[in-house]
């Protein structure tokens, strides 16, 4: 018996790049006017790298739809305490690069933080997807 998926996984699923996306946009008009030509660099790296994540962890969560490793529901309830782990440091991160680094230190870590949503989307587009055993 499949449960339903929470609210919150379809949200970000639903998201997908657009967050990402928008976010890296807004830094790469923000770092021009206000940093140097490395907030291009800083941009697009950080685009990168969400996508780099969120394919990373899907192939590690992929394991479990081939193997069963873990029993279903188990594997659906560390998939929510990632996404919640993943949510809880880039929440951190922003606020500790706001209110503890200054100049272009700050803009590094509030741009970086996104990257925490990669492995967000991973854990809510992998939700569900379970072992089946294979009969012979």
């Amino acid at each position: 018996m499949q449960l339903k998926k929470p609210k919150y996984l379809l949200v970000t699923q639903e998201l997908g790049f657009k967050l990402p996306l928008a976010w890296c946009a807004s830094a790469l008009i923000i770092g021009i006017l206000t940093q140097e030509i490395a907030a291009i660099f800083i941009s697009i790296a950080t685009l990168l790298l969400v996508w780099f994540t969120c394919k990373l962890s899907a192939f590690f969560f992929s394991f479990q739809e081939h193997s069963g490793i873990l029993k279903n529901h188990i594997y659906d309830n560390v998939l929510k305490a990632v996404w919640f782990i993943s949510l809880f440091c880039l929440v951190i991160n922003f606020v500790k690069s706001l209110l503890f680094n200054t100049g272009s230190e700050a803009f590094l870590s509030c741009v970086f933080s996104v990257v925490y949503f990669g492995f967000m989307l991973s854990a809510s587009r992998r939700w569900g997807m379970h072992f089946v055993e294979k009969r012979v």
